[in-house]
């Protein structure tokens, strides 16, 4: 008889099992698990390999979405009108708005049929779109960018700014409007505010500056690149906007400055911050280390470090000039392939390499004279008295 009562027992509890009677056996004190999940559709996360979506991410035709309604599941893509159509439920328009909006949008057009409590949305793949690039890059066309897909992201997919693009006013021009965007901002300060998100159709463009209202900065290995002027701006604060404090230190001793006339002007690196220059100047950073050569009537002849606003008297002193004998009034400079160049000690400019000569007085000039010709007589006379003696 016992055994009898165990196998009625086992077969009503398969028979209540298979069926997904979702109610207590209360004959047998046992209570059934339930199938369905109460999860809250407006918390479920996108699925793994999607990764992070940004909750102001705007859905779109090519986004597919996963959607669960009840035991049902499906994905459905966006349609080219911005839309999708549940079965029995209705269309739902989703272009234009937040997966956030999407999902409360559906949950109340499914509640027609199905049981608000489970109904699950989430995006399950998101679209790729094109958009355009033009102006100041070095590749411009159209590309095919993913989901999520940052405006400085492009750009560094066009291969980057070129040197004398805008860096400060790039468009991304959307639907009619012109949305104007610092990259400085973005680039050199860390404000990725502005890295805005872009959309399908976007073309973004980096106007070129004008080389009328332009400093160019030229740095080893051929690098240029362009900033706008300014007229409150130093060297140092152009070096600056062009990013070069964040390129490799390679140790900068001298910088060269050609003007609009032509000129030039070299000045030591640590210059910078002292110098301001007209629109149109070419600003050349070098790694040389430059210097200015003295010789004759000197204590120390030899180089001495390159100083811009030094002039010859400067570099004769901390030569050490030798009063007794060397004369300010016949001060010359050999530059270059030139002859010697007659200069004002305390005016004119002295310029990398050039060697400075301070010749001897015109005293000791006839001292040294007079003492040649007195050793050279001496030596004839030597000479003559060997002779004589000798015949």
């Amino acid at each position: 008889m016992r055994f009898y009562s165990i196998g009625i027992f086992l077969l009503f509890f398969s028979l209540f099992a298979f069926a997904g009677v979702e109610k207590s056996v209360s004959s047998f004190g046992i209570s059934l698990p339930s199938t369905k999940s109460a999860r809250n559709s407006m918390t479920m996360e996108p699925m793994a390999v999607e990764g992070m979506i940004d909750s102001s991410y705007k859905l779109g035709p090519g986004d597919f979405l996963d959607i669960m309604l009840e035991e049902e599941s499906f994905s459905l893509q966006v349609l080219s009108d911005g839309s999708i159509a549940i079965e029995e439920c209705g269309v739902v328009q989703v272009a234009g708005k937040t997966l956030a909006e999407v999902k409360e949008e559906i949950v109340k057009v499914a509640s027609k049929k199905y049981n608000p409590e489970y109904v699950y949305v989430q995006l399950s793949q998101m679209k790729k779109f094109v958009v355009s690039v033009m102006g100041a890059v070095k590749t411009v066309g159209q590309m095919v960018v993913a989901p999520q897909t940052r405006l400085s992201m492009a750009l560094q997919k066009a291969d980057n700014i070129l040197g004398t693009g805008r860096k400060d006013d790039v468009w991304i021009i959307r639907k009619g409007d012109t949305i104007h965007i610092n990259c400085v901002e973005i680039f050199d300060k860390g404000n990725f505010e502005q890295d805005i998100f872009l959309e399908q159709g976007d073309r973004i463009y980096v106007p070129f500056m004008n080389s009328l209202d332009m400093i160019a900065l030229l740095f080893p290995g051929g690098g240029r690149l362009g900033v706008p002027y300014d007229s409150s701006s130093t060297i140092a604060q152009y070096f600056e906007k062009a990013g070069g404090d964040r390129m490799h230190n390679m140790g900068y001793q001298s910088v060269t400055i050609r003007y609009p006339d032509n000129t030039t002007k070299i000045i030591s690196a640590k210059e910078l911050n002292q110098w301001k220059v007209p629109p149109q100047t070419e600003i050349e950073f070098s790694v040389k280390t430059l210097f200015v050569y003295v010789g004759g009537a000197v204590m120390a002849m030899g180089k001495i470090p390159y100083e811009s606003s030094w002039h010859a008297i400067d570099y004769i002193a901390a030569s050490g000039i030798l009063t007794q004998t060397g004369t300010w009034s016949q001060v010359s400079v050999v530059r270059g392939d030139q002859e010697k160049i007659k200069v004002n000690v305390s005016t004119d400019q002295i310029l990398p390499g050039d060697y400075i000569e301070i010749p001897k007085s015109r005293y000791e000039t006839f001292k040294d004279v007079t003492m040649f010709l007195a050793s050279l007589l001496s030596v004839i006379s030597t000479a003559v008295v060997i002779y004589v003696n000798f015949k």
